[in-house]
């Protein structure tokens, strides 16, 4: 029995919920930029997107999209509040569609300064861990799962492309720690790329199952 209690106790933690904000603060080089705006990164700053944990579901809400990401069936889907529609497909698919739509031309330019094998340009990552980890439970149990989806969700997706910091982030990722702040720098005084990406407000709150449906009166595309 108690066993069972201390199993079901510990369901209950994985399943619990979560909402903070994740602020982000980058500069980059033109390349990256371009790179960034083929993948729909159309900002490279905000004081706070809003994001909702639920098991292995992710939520970011931004001013113009929302994605929507799924990594226990590996499904996704994406919101234009503008367009006012919504697409479903797979997290594999999407990262498929961006690599189909760079120009090879960037591919290139991606390729000289992030080859193989760790050459091109000097890559460092600093990390600031910062609060508790014991008073975030939903996101810990989340890191466990799915890694640093939860500070990074586009960087996960976009990972394979830039294998000369592929590394970096593994190793990160592997830690035992949970990163609650993280400064990505890239070649010398991060002059390709300066990025700090934080959580703010953070909460243990339920989160309902009709905040993961698209907004009613979107359209789907298909």
């Amino acid at each position: 029995m108690r066993l069972l209690c201390l199993a079901l106790l510990f369901a209950q933690l994985l399943a619990a919920d979560a909402r903070y904000k994740l602020a982000y603060h980058a500069k980059a080089n033109p390349l990256i930029q371009m790179v960034a705006g083929l993948a729909g990164v159309t900002r490279m700053s905000s004081d706070g997107d809003e994001v909702l944990l639920k098991g292995s579901r992710m939520l970011v809400k931004g001013e113009k999209s929302t994605i929507f990401l799924n990594y226990a069936t590996g499904e996704m889907m994406l919101i234009d509040h503008n367009d006012r529609t919504f697409e479903r497909l797979r997290i594999e698919d999407m990262r498929k569609r961006i690599e189909a739509d760079i120009p090879s031309g960037l591919i290139d330019g991606l390729k000289r300064l992030f080859p193989g094998g760790g050459g091109g340009m000097a890559t460092a990552v600093k990390v600031e861990r910062l609060g508790d980890p014991a008073k975030q439970k939903s996101l810990e149990a989340f890191r466990l799962k799915h890694g640093l989806s939860y500070l990074l969700p586009a960087m996960e997706s976009l990972i394979g492309l830039l294998p000369g910091i592929q590394k970096a982030i593994s190793e990160l990722r592997a830690g035992g720690d949970l990163v609650q702040s993280l400064r990505i720098q890239i070649g010398a005084e991060g002059r390709i790329v300066d990025a700090v990406v934080d959580i703010r407000d953070y909460r243990e709150a339920p989160v309902s199952e009709s905040e993961f449906a698209p907004p009613q009166g979107y359209t789907e595309v298909k």
